[in-house]
């Protein structure tokens, strides 16, 4: 079994990684955790995307939001 990790901007990503990426996404959010929402939502683009690749089979993700893109509190928690 070989790991492999990732970390790519949204710029870095390919079209086969990117359909990965969301994928996986909705198959665990939407689909195993019944959470419907509105997965697209303009962030991907300002994020890092961290991929955790098994037998090069996409089987971890995470994406890593900067200071403030997303929960404009935690900024301002930040910078007390």
């Amino acid at each position: 079994m070989e790991k492999i990790y990732a970390i790519k901007s949204f710029k870095e990503l390919s079209n086969e990684e990117l359909y990965q990426i969301l994928k996986l996404r909705s198959e665990v959010f939407v689909v195993e955790q019944h959470c419907v929402f509105q997965d697209m939502d303009n962030k991907d683009q300002e994020s890092l995307h961290v991929m955790c690749y098994i037998d090069d089979k996409l089987a971890a993700y995470t994406r890593v939001l900067p200071e403030g893109l997303s929960f404009e509190e935690v900024k301002e928690l930040l910078t007390k």
